[in-house]
């Protein structure tokens, strides 16, 4: 045979032969790392649909806070002989408002208000439903609820007016198809809602109801390969968190097999094509082929050179299968890096801004607390993360004001919300040091309003008190925040004194909610300022510290310094919650009488 011949020969056994391990290696590694992609993606898609899950159940908890602080809402449930229709009719404004599926209101004993999805319904008691029971005692609750066919996530705080309990909220927004189209954007696979083992959001493709059940069944018995509607899914279940009834509540989470071998068998396909061409072109490319293929281990040494001097951009290598997939595993690799770059400096971008936030909130406190007829002591102990508290002193010729309050959220946002009360205060107090605390707090509002929603475009209130003291002792209080711890010197006695104002920044008319109190202290009054980091701070069974703590504390040291005072609730504090989750500030203020007192 001539040598041009066995040369021939031989180049044709070795590129079908290459060729066809390649196809066949590049077929099982294909199927191999499709099937393990498949997991990781179901597994990424159980714990992103779980974190919406959790996302929402948080969110769900906030919208019940704030809108059980609704004045209307709270003098309705607090009021015994008010209309029925008026009840209902709050009750539905509110539910369209906050578009919730569920919003139900009970009084103190469990008994069904008012329900916006059955307006005739009142009197139910519904006091032995978890949720219900534990809102009513004062703990915040999240859970699932099912009802006509539909399975809600619902939240449950408890209703409060001055320090009375009235009632508890339960507030739930369905999940539908929009929290299904949510996860299924998030993860690009499928989400199905199914109770009792029938669906209750859309099925993928052309999936029957009836095929559900079966499928389930299977997915039970540990298959997880199964087929809806003509096509082959990847399948696990997961048990809703938070529901704990007598149905069987659960999220059915796949991926689509077919899609994924897709592009691998169009892949397949074509090197078979590859295959039969190479077979009638050996000859002709026979000279060439170690140019050929020179060209592109070039191109990818240089590819590799590029990487290492910085450059990351993509660049398509041309030449045999493996040599582009080379290529692209190359550009991925690349890209990998230039995300790991951007999420480092993200991550240093976060920090800074968490060091300028946690800088503004702390340096815009009062660091002379000196006032004629006061002895002052307070403190502020911030989170890991940046919170909202805030507290001020500002001196005048015949007292002072006093400030606390908190910026809700966290982050540079709450800081800056911070910065603009305090200064809004100053002002207003240098400015107008014998205005009264409503007219002031009116001004505050205003601006705040218009910069957290207009400027900062942001969704963000504020809890403040404003008090005005004078040196008789006379306190002037407006706004609305914690209630005031008060020990009575002549009696021993501890009195709660409420703020029945209005929160900051969520509307720009607060008249018709802006009130104004006045507190009188005696000689040796105690008076303690502080935040809902201190009373809902949590111990290890899960009951805050509250009141009853912060009272123990004031009654056992009542007579002492107020520092020593102040040093002591901080302890009480953390020996209850090791690890505070809140911004907690505590302002411990003991009135002298007419003559001079400092801290």
């Amino acid at each position: 045979m001539k040598l041009r011949s066995t040369v021939f020969l031989w180049v044709l056994v070795l590129v079908i032969s290459t060729l066809a391990v390649t196809i066949g290696t590049i077929a099982v590694v294909f199927e191999r790392a499709t099937r393990a992609r498949l997991t990781d993606e179901l597994a990424r898609s159980r714990a992103v649909t779980l974190d919406l899950h959790a996302d929402r159940q948080s969110l769900h908890r906030q919208e019940c806070r704030v809108v059980a602080e609704e004045p209307r809402l709270k003098a309705v449930v607090a009021t015994e002989d008010i209309a029925r229709e008026t009840i209902v009719d709050v009750a539905r404004t509110l539910a369209i408002t906050l578009d919730a599926g569920v919003f139900v209101i009970v009084d103190a004993d469990g008994r069904l208000i008012a329900d916006h999805a059955a307006p005739d319904a009142a009197g139910f008691d519904l006091s032995d439903r978890e949720i219900i029971a534990k809102a009513l005692a004062g703990t915040e609750q999240a859970g699932v609820w099912i009802a006509d066919g539909k399975v809600y996530q619902v939240a449950a705080c408890r209703l409060e007016f001055g320090a009375r309990v009235v009632g508890a909220l339960v507030v739930g927004h369905a999940l539908d198809e929009g929290f299904v189209s949510t996860v299924a954007r998030h993860t690009g696979g499928a989400l199905v809602v199914t109770v009792d083992n029938a669906p209750v959001t859309p099925l993928p493709g052309t999936a029957r109801a009836d095929e559900t059940a079966p499928t389930l069944a299977r997915v039970r018995a540990g298959s997880r390969e199964v087929t809806l509607g003509g096509t082959h899914w990847f399948a696990q279940l997961v048990p809703m968190p938070g529901y704990q009834g007598e149905h069987r509540a659960e999220y059915l989470l796949l991926r689509s097999i077919d899609e994924a071998f897709a592009p691998g068998r169009r892949m397949l396909r074509w090197l078979l094509g590859l295959v039969a061409i190479a077979a009638l072109a050996t000859l002709v490319f026979a000279a060439l082929l170690a140019r050929r293929l020179s060209r592109p281990i070039d191109t990818l040494v240089a590819r590799t050179q590029a990487i290492a001097k910085g450059d990351l951009a993509a660049r398509p290598i041309a030449g045999p299968t493996e040599v582009r997939s080379l290529g692209v595993a190359m550009d991925r690799m690349a890209q990998e890096i230039e995300d790991s770059r951007r999420q480092l400096a993200d991550k240093e971008r976060l920090a800074r801004e968490l060091e300028i936030a946690a800088r503004i909130q702390t340096s815009i406190l009062p660091r002379d607390l000196r006032v004629e007829g006061l002895a002052i002591a307070a403190r502020m102990m911030t989170t890991t993360e940046v919170g909202g508290d805030y507290y001020d002193v500002q001196r005048v010729d015949d007292g002072c004001w006093l400030a606390v309050g908190d910026a809700s959220g966290h982050g540079l946002t709450s800081g800056l919300v911070m910065m603009m009360v305090q200064a809004g205060v100053a002002t207003l107090v240098r400015s107008q040091p014998d205005a009264r605390p409503r007219d002031a707090l009116k001004s505050l509002n205003s601006v705040l309003y218009e910069n957290v929603h207009d400027r900062l475009e942001a969704e963000r209130h504020m809890t403040l008190s404003l008090l005005r003291y004078r040196r008789g002792g006379d306190i002037v209080v407006a706004g609305a925040h914690m209630d005031a711890v008060v020990w009575r010197a002549a009696t021993s006695t501890i009195e709660l004194l409420a703020t029945p104002g209005t929160f900051l920044a969520i509307t720009d008319d607060i008249d018709h909610v802006n009130h104004e109190v006045t507190w009188q202290l005696a000689k040796n009054d105690l008076l303690v300022l502080l935040t809902d980091g201190v009373t809902e701070a949590l111990g290890a069974s899960g009951r805050p510290f509250d009141y009853d703590g912060v009272s123990r504390v004031v009654n056992a040291h009542a007579t002492d310094a107020v520092e020593t005072i102040r040093d002591a609730l901080f302890e009480a504090l953390l020996d209850h919650s090791p690890t505070l989750a809140d911004d907690a500030t505590i302002l411990v203020l003991r009135y002298g009488g007419q003559g001079k007192r400092t801290a």
